[in-house]
């Protein structure tokens, strides 16, 4: 029987992301981010257990999603092998930039060493190796068609963009030390932003739903690896913190449109459920009721309650599955019978004692 399931792990506010598919036992597996430095310990024992993955993708250089890989290559032995790497480093962002026009080239920033990029080079992965230029970009000529892996996965690359990686140059430094993945930074944890959130009660999807879209402008966000994976007709979304309007594009180049939307299995929501990332206009053009956020809510307070107004108005007569790896405020609070009665969806959290793992299975 063909398997395939998104598996999502604890991962603070962050991701830990296993893609699973195949028929037993010649199970694959492809593993998306490692979350923060806190959550590799737990993590390993799991890894370990998977032996051999077809794809490690480490998606953008935000701590949230990078840190646990700082932990992995600090150790003597790693845990697991990697078949192959997606990682954009500074190297790809030069050579991204390079690839541009003239008058779209950004300026250089110093070059500095970072501990993921050394890790990678001492583990002998290959890195990018699907890519002639070795950048994971929708403007590379390999990113135009989809990318098939052992077992009969296919991944369509939807983010980044030459420009959205080379924009993150002039700030490479500044990123690398809030990420903590320069060799000489120990970086505390971000503080908790001090507004920007509403403040949770009866909530009125309505009105959530009305509030502006301001797209996130944050430019490692803008660097994030995402795709589209496929297995046995069946295709999940993994948006990493992806641009909404880049991951737009790239599914309006597929043919998706808002008379023809694009069939999606489940959307692993961008950005842990920012109301920056997932705009109307995407949400118009794909076909989809399961939405899986991973967040404890720290930090940032997310899943924000806009964008879950917006999904639930966006599509109010089908039923709808919002799927949350961890009962935190953000997400407990659409746990209400009366609200999940009106708008038609139901919440999926984790089994009691798994708290932050959610298993989908994406051919059900």
């Amino acid at each position: 029987m063909a398997t395939f399931t998104l598996t999502l792990h604890p991962a603070s506010e962050g991701d830990a992301l296993i893609l699973t598919w195949g028929k037993a036992p010649a199970l694959r597996h492809a593993l998306v981010d490692l979350g923060r430095g806190g959550d590799y310990k737990p993590l390993k024992p799991l890894l370990q257990g998977l032996g051999e993955v077809e794809l490690f993708a480490l998606s953008h250089i935000d701590a949230d999603h990078i840190e646990g890989a700082v932990s992995l290559f600090k150790a003597p032995d790693l845990p697991f092998k990697a078949r192959e790497v997606w990682f954009n480093a500074r190297a790809q962002l030069l050579a991204a930039n390079a690839r541009l026009a003239p008058e779209q080239r950004v300026p250089l920033g110093s070059k500095q060493a970072e501990k993921v990029s050394e890790g990678l080079a001492a583990s002998g992965w290959p890195l990018n190796s699907r890519f002639a230029s070795r950048v994971v970009s929708v403007d590379s000529p390999e990113g135009a068609a989809p990318l098939t892996f052992a077992g009969g996965l296919q991944l369509t690359l939807l983010s980044p963009t030459d420009q959205s990686l080379a924009n993150l140059l002039p700030v490479w430094l500044k990123e690398l030390i809030r990420a903590g993945l320069r060799l000489e930074d120990l970086v505390a944890p971000p503080p908790p932003p001090a507004d920007g959130h509403v403040h949770l009660g009866g909530l009125d999807v309505e009105a959530l739903a009305a509030m502006d879209f301001k797209p996130d402008q944050t430019k490692p966000n803008g660097s994030s690896i995402a795709f589209i994976a496929q297995y046995n007709g069946a295709r999940v979304l993994m948006a990493a913190d992806a641009y909404s309007d880049i991951v737009e594009a790239s599914l309006r180049r597929l043919g998706a449109s808002e008379t023809q939307r694009y069939r999606l299995a489940c959307l692993k929501v961008a950005h842990h459920g920012s109301q920056g990332n997932t705009s109307p206009g995407l949400l118009g053009i794909i076909d989809c009721t399961c939405f899986a956020f991973s967040t404890d809510g720290s930090r940032h307070g997310h899943p924000d309650p806009q964008l879950i107004a917006r999904i639930l108005k966006a599509d109010p007569q089908r039923p709808k599955t919002l799927v949350f790896n961890f009962r935190q405020p953000q997400t407990l609070c659409w746990n209400v019978p009366a609200l999940m009665q009106k708008w038609n969806y139901r919440c999926v959290f984790p089994t009691v004692g798994q708290e932050g793992r959610v298993a989908l299975d994406l051919l059900a």
